[in-house]
């Protein structure tokens, strides 16, 4: 059972209506067949594409486009200010050292502790919409970064010379695999693990975590750790390039002198590099209001590294909504008992914990692997559709990494389609918890009693929104993608031709995410 589901089950049991679809008490009768709203989303998304071929040609620079300075605003100085900044990683320090602490030594009843709901639904959840729809808040209040740069300083209240870590140069041919690796362990302890909701598991997973990020600062620096080895700030990081705000630095020297990969474009263009801001004086920084998404376009394939980043972001979300279908609980039943998957199972099944959490390891290896295979599969098809000599140019690994960042904003829109409703109902045992954080009995802020309003959100409004957000991510993503071909290419007829692969794979992910979305909210019968 994933962590979302853990709340669902709750809910069935604390409230006096059934759980279903989300947790809600009924689903949602279509006014019209769910085929008809499925074609119809797909047809939206293939003419747009028609739409933004004939009206968007321009190939305009990086760095052209609009933006407004908020620091020289006196709101946007007071939300940027050292004091607000300072407090409010003092606060996200102590919340987290208190998720640790309630883990440890509070409730180990889920529902009665704040760990689990901080972690899956506050922060993960949450954190993940602020990013993408705000800004890199994340890069500002990360807890782990501020706990090191306390140490810097402490070290040198001791010894004004002194240096927290030996900052070895970091190899280039690790990339962000570390990143990967972390976001990999993430994505199978929501889904998989059988813990998830354990408090105390929990608990030490964070500190494990924490251990680990401290030593990679220790080792290679905060900034370069936290650009490649941090997943949480390399996915916050990506999500925020869809954001309508960014960080820039206006000293070319100042960017000149720091990691090109750390920089977004190049020295000159020194855009959400957060080494080089903290470097720069208050007079070279900009924290500027920009247009949606255009933090996304780029001129450059990113790493291999980066690109499986981006692929297991999001095949996993999309994982995660096919474990709330029943077409997954055949698939299971069936790898459960098959005998070409019973070695396997009864391997990873004293690892894993049981044999449904090894049956779900195995399958979501398998979808990202799948997942993967299928991009690139359409990159090779995105280079043959290319007519020469422009295909010349570029390589299919080259393309898969170039166009790779145009699929954010389907990450990001199925985020919101998937995990909407659990933020709105789930979120609110945050209510009765913040006086209660331990589970002991407390009423600290007079919250203790606040009952879970279920009917603040029904089947009805999360199908709604799902479609929107679908449609919407899609159409996006098709822009992205047609004005980086337009880059790559140069030329629009090349650039036409050459989205037509992709076109058919954002068709064929608009059918099927709506599809997997249906399956818990829509009633079909």
């Amino acid at each position: 059972m994933n962590a979302r589901a853990i709340w669902i089950a709750g809910l069935g049991y604390l409230l006096p209506l059934p759980a279903a679809a989300h947790g809600f008490a009924q689903r949602y009768d279509l006014p019209v067949p769910l085929t008809l709203y499925i074609s119809g989303s797909a047809a939206a998304v293939a003419l747009s594409f028609v739409v933004i071929a004939i009206f968007v040609r321009a190939r305009g620079g990086l760095t052209d486009y609009p933006r407004f300075n908020l620091l020289t605003t006196a709101i946007g100085r007071a939300l940027a200010s050292s004091l607000l900044i300072g407090l409010c990683r003092f606060v996200t320090l102590g919340l987290m050292l208190l998720v640790i602490a309630a883990g440890l030594f509070g409730n180990p009843n889920p529902f009665k502790n704040i760990a689990p709901t901080t972690v899956w639904v506050i922060w993960w959840v949450g954190f993940a919409y602020l990013s993408g729809l705000v800004g890199n808040l994340w890069a500002v209040i990360n807890p782990w970064a501020t706990a090191f740069d306390l140490s810097e300083r402490l070290a040198r209240l001791i010894k004004p010379s002194a240096r927290v870590g030996r900052r070895f140069a970091y190899p280039g041919w690790l990339g962000d695999w570390p990143a990967v690796l972390l976001l990999l362990g993430f994505v199978w302890a929501e889904l998989v693990w059988p813990n998830s909701d354990v408090p105390s598991s929990l608990a030490v997973a964070i500190i494990i975590y924490s251990l680990i990020t401290w030593l990679g600062m220790f080792l290679f620096g905060k900034y370069t750790w936290l650009r490649h080895g941090e997943a949480f700030s390399v996915l916050f990081g990506l999500l925020a390039r869809f954001a309508p705000t960014e960080v820039r630095v206006t000293n070319n020297t100042v960017c000149a002198s720091c990691d090109a990969a750390a920089c977004q474009h190049n020295p000159s263009d020194c855009i959400n590099c957060y080494a080089c801001f903290d470097k720069a004086r208050p007079n070279e920084r900009e924290w500027n209001l920009r247009p949606w998404a255009v933090g996304l376009v780029v001129e450059r394939p990113i790493s291999v590294s980066g690109m499986a980043f981006v692929i297991v972001m999001l095949a996993s979300v999309t994982f995660d909504g096919i474990l709330a279908t029943p077409l997954w609980a055949t698939v299971a039943e069936w790898m459960l008992f098959s005998p070409g998957f019973r070695p396997l199972v009864l391997v990873l099944q004293d690892i894993t914990g049981n044999a449904i959490a090894a049956v779900s390891t195995i399958a979501m290896c398998m979808f990202i692997g799948t997942f993967t295979l299928s991009y690139l599969a359409f990159s090779f098809l995105m280079r043959r559709s290319t007519p020469q000599p422009y295909r010349d140019s570029w390589t299919t690994g080259e393309l898969a990494r170039l166009f790779v960042l145009s699929l954010i904003p389907i990450a990001l829109a199925y985020h919101l389609a998937h995990y909407l409703s659990f933020l709105l109902i789930v979120g609110q045992y945050m209510i009765p918890l913040i006086s209660d954080p331990f589970g002991f009995g407390w009423n600290l802020f007079g919250t203790k009693l606040y009952f879970i309003k279920i009917g603040i959100v029904n089947a009805r409004f999360v199908w709604i929104t799902s479609v929107i957000a679908i449609v919407v991510g899609h159409i996006i993503a098709v822009y992205i993608a047609h004005v980086v071909a337009m880059r790559a290419f140069g030329n629009n007829r090349a650039a036409l031709l050459s989205q037509m692969p992709m076109l058919i794979l954002m068709v064929a992910y608009t059918m099927i995410s709506l599809w997997i979305l249906a399956q818990p909210v829509v009633e079909t019968g």
